[in-house]
């Protein structure tokens, strides 16, 4: 149990971290850009109080969603990598990145489209253009490369 409190702490928490700040931010800036296309007057302290505020206002909803998207999506890669080591002489650590980075972005893509039909609105505006999804998903992307970089650093040594 003190491991998976360890790895929890210093594996996931940092990735998941990352991932929603980054999703957060790219969130907010497709928002402000939006509004300076409509000819809104914003100074750079506007833009970091915003992306501030919305960093605090969506942590305990979407913060927790992509903390379970996540979690659910590197619970499945593990045992993917696992199975890979099994029935190969040993799989890479190359290999490993590229599955945790792809479980990362398809994990925020998948829980996007999922938010549709369930809430019947694109809760996270920054998504709503195919470049903001594409943006929330590199969010994803840098989450999972993240988790297998410190989840792998941390078993060689």
């Amino acid at each position: 149990m003190n491991n998976l409190i360890r790895r929890t702490i210093f594996h996931f928490l940092p990735s998941w971290a990352v991932g929603f700040l980054l999703a957060s931010t790219f969130h907010s800036c497709a928002v402000l850009i939006g509004l300076i296309r409509i000819d809104v007057d914003m100074n750079p302290s506007d833009w970091f109080f915003m992306i501030w505020q919305d960093a605090l206002g969506l942590l305990p909803t979407y913060g927790v969603i992509i903390a379970v998207t996540l979690l659910l999506a590197f619970l499945a890669t593990h045992f993917i990598v696992k199975r890979l080591n099994q029935n190969a002489s040993g799989s890479s650590n190359r290999t490993r990145f590229i599955l945790f980075t792809i479980a990362g972005g398809l994990s925020f893509l998948l829980m996007l489209i999922a938010m549709q039909p369930i809430l019947n609105v694109t809760l996270i505006a920054g998504a709503r253009t195919t470049l903001g999804l594409a943006a929330q998903c590199m969010a994803g992307i840098c989450a999972g490369g993240l988790y297998s970089y410190l989840s792998n650093s941390s078993t060689n040594n």
